[in-house]
């Protein structure tokens, strides 16, 4: 994916079963799972193998460049939860098997519709030695549920409560069943810091000077901005099994593919997640390391923030979409790494509908090449005053988008479409996204989504339900039957619903396209290894797993 793609801001709720889990805690490295072949000449794997030996200190570069923040209440994107997700734990947690589990909280029961209760670990200490509390946990919920600057706060729309109802229990009452909310406290919604923390430091969580005060395996050392963020292990850590092998964890900001590929293969640069895409060829015939393929909830996709443009005519949109080389772009922009999508929704989000989506899946399964015949014939149902409009798209300022936006412009102009294209500073391109001012009356927008925890519904709710971050279109077409999934205990005929909702997705084309599904690439230089090649670095403490090869 591309380095400067921001990708969504929350996501929403979940699994809706009474009963206690047991934490079944994630050795410091499982085996690796046999590998799956892609179809793209190279296998997927979930794991790196395990390492042999402690190291002091390894240097993993943040291919998004410098975070603007490590506050986990307004994190939202690549570089600042790549570095958190070491930090700042969650009360469940989700796996590089795209499964969810226990985590600080280490069972749960949901005995009526509206009613979730979580009884915490007895034995998980903040990094100054203090003991977590219910109280923190709940202080640490209630923000999200009352600070509407929290990115997590839409998430709560529909809790009533969260209230201290036992040394180690938190209750969470809802306004209205919604079997997405429990899950997603796999992603920050569920995050948890020390209260007294959040009290002491009102306005400068997460930056150079106020840092953190969390659980998790690494804490909060140094904050150099402009060069690098530093975390070191914690050795009061309460899951042994997850303790690190490396004593310092130094981050870096290098964002220019070249001196990424360069840094990669003199050592400078330990290893990175999203090595340039120009560069893959390169990097998988290097004697000095390894990249490695892992699967990931990730699409390239467009999407049409403009309900009154071109775009906002469905016969505009087929035919572009049929008009588009997804076959070509994926091949040459972004390194052959994954191939055209079938659904709006990643299949490693699939989920509990994986069986339904599947089917669907292969329904819409496509080669992504241009059949620019069917897009003129789709072409001819459009009104004149859209077709009188000029498409305007905007693209970040680098390599792999730059050459995805010139392949969309050249669909349009096959199709005498008239279209312009303008590439901005990658830095301001997430102004684009967020901010309606910036935006203007553009009509297509680039990312290169994922969403919060590995569940459809999960992603609708961002990209595809009135009020989404990625839905500035103002897309209203499932909102109904989303409710009723999201309201369903069944999980079984929660996944038709489901199934029913993305065929309106794929047959409306809105607010987003099938684009080009992503596999997770990690490359590690021959002197440590161990992360997961799957794609889970945004709430998963990967770097626990990270040790040396004795080499």
């Amino acid at each position: 994916m591309s380095p400067t793609t921001s990708r969504r801001l929350l996501g929403a709720l979940a699994l809706g079963v009474a009963g206690a889990l047991s934490l079944a805690a994630c050795a410091g490295g499982p085996p690796p799972k046999p590998a799956t072949t892609d179809g793209n000449g190279y296998e997927l794997t979930t794991w790196t193998p395990k390492p042999t030996a402690e190291v002091d200190t390894i240097s993993w570069n943040v291919f998004q460049g410098e975070p603007w923040t490590l506050n986990p209440f307004t994190s939202a994107d690549y570089a600042p939860n790549m570095i958190n997700s070491n930090m700042c734990e969650t009360l469940l947690r989700q796996t590089p098997e795209f499964e969810i589990e226990p985590n600080l909280a280490e069972s749960f029961e949901n005995p009526d519709p509206l009613t979730w209760v979580y009884t915490l670990r007895d034995d998980v200490t903040f990094w100054d030695g203090s003991p977590m509390t219910a109280e923190d946990v709940a202080a640490t919920m209630n923000h999200s549920l009352t600070d509407p600057t929290s990115f997590q706060h839409y998430l709560f729309s529909t809790v009533e409560s969260i209230t201290v109802t036992g040394p180690l229990e938190v209750t969470v009452k809802m306004k209205t069943p919604n079997y997405l909310f429990h899950d997603q406290l796999a992603s920050y919604a569920g995050v948890v810091m020390q209260k007294k923390f959040i009290e002491a430091h009102p306005d400068d969580i997460g930056t150079p000077t106020g840092g953190l005060m969390c659980t998790g395996p690494f804490q909060f050392e140094e904050w150099k901005q402009g060069d690098s963020i530093t975390l070191t292990r914690y050795d009061g850590y309460w899951n042994k099994e997850l303790m690190p092998k490396t004593k310092q964890l130094k981050f870096t900001f290098l964002t220019d593919n070249t001196a990424i590929t360069s840094a990669l293969l003199s050592g400078e640069i330990d290893g990175t997640y999203a090595p340039p895409a120009a560069s893959i060829g390169q990097l998988r015939k290097s004697d000095e390391g390894t990249l490695s393929f892992g699967p990931a909830p990730l699409v390239v996709s467009l999407f049409y923030p403009n309900p009154e443009g071109a775009m906002s005519d469905p016969a505009i949109r087929k035919a572009l979409q049929a008009a588009i080389d997804w076959k070509g772009i994926a091949e040459q922009a972004f390194g052959g790494v994954g191939g055209p999508a079938a659904l709006q929704t990643a299949d490693a989000s699939f989920g509990f509908a994986k069986e339904e989506l599947d089917a669907l899946a292969e329904e819409y399964a496509t080669t992504g090449e241009p059949d620019i015949e069917t897009a003129k014939k789709e072409l001819e149902a459009a009104t004149p005053e859209a077709l009188a409009k000029t498409i305007t798209m905007v693209v970040p300022e680098q390599a792999e988008t730059q050459q995805l936006g010139v392949a969309v412009q050249d669909a349009a102009e096959k199709l005498g479409l008239d279209f312009d294209l303008t590439v901005v500073p990658a830095a301001t391109y997430t102004n684009y996204l967020y901010d309606p001012a910036t935006r203007g009356a553009t009509d297509i927008l680039y990312t290169t989504f994922w969403p919060n925890i590995p569940d459809p519904l999960d992603w609708m709710m961002i990209t595809a339900v009135t009020g989404g971050s990625f839905n500035p279109y103002g897309y209203s077409g499932i909102d109904e039957g989303f409710a009723k999934a999201i309201a369903t205990e069944d999980e079984d005929e929660r996944a038709k619903i489901t199934a029913d909702l993305e065929r309106k997705l794929r047959e409306d084309l809105l607010p987003m396209t099938p684009g080009i599904r992503q596999d997770n690439t990690v490359w590690h230089n021959d002197r440590i290894t161990g992360a997961p090649a799957a794609f889970d670095y945004t709430f998963y403490p990967w770097a626990a797993h990270l040790g040396g090869t004795g080499d």
